[in-house]
């Protein structure tokens, strides 16, 4: 779970080059709830700068909050609440769900966001394993 705790202090801090250290070259990421101008899965620490580069573009403020990690080795799961205001106008983002990072060999090589809750991202990461 440490290099999960990391990665979101690295997130947090808006440190990429810690962020990428921590990815495997390989990372998958996958939103569940993507935007429409990018697809579901995108592999590569290339493609996560594509995405973290469309969230933080869009938004004036953005931010997560883990609210709890949980060990579901080889997965971390957390309790995330994600928000943010919209570049340039007082729309808000306030978002709870589960978000997940498989760890292998010391790295982050999948990470999945947008499961509605905790016990659903247990489920699936538990029936795909």
């Amino acid at each position: 779970m440490e290099i999960v705790r990391r990665a979101n202090a690295a997130f947090t801090a808006g440190d990429w080059d810690a962020l990428v250290e921590l990815y495997h070259p390989d990372i998958e990421f996958r939103d569940l709830q993507h935007a429409p101008d990018l697809p579901e899965v995108l592999r590569g620490v290339d493609s996560i700068g594509l995405a973290l580069t469309n969230w933080t573009d869009a938004y004036d403020e953005f931010g997560a909050e883990i609210h709890e990690y949980i060990d579901a080795e080889p997965w971390v799961i957390m309790d995330v609440y994600w928000h943010g205001k919209g570049k340039g106008s007082e729309i808000r983002v306030d978002l709870r769900q589960a978000d997940a990072c498989k760890i292998e060999d010391g790295k982050i090589v999948s990470w999945t966001i947008g499961y509605v809750d905790v016990a659903t991202a247990l489920e699936v990461l538990r029936d795909s394993e």
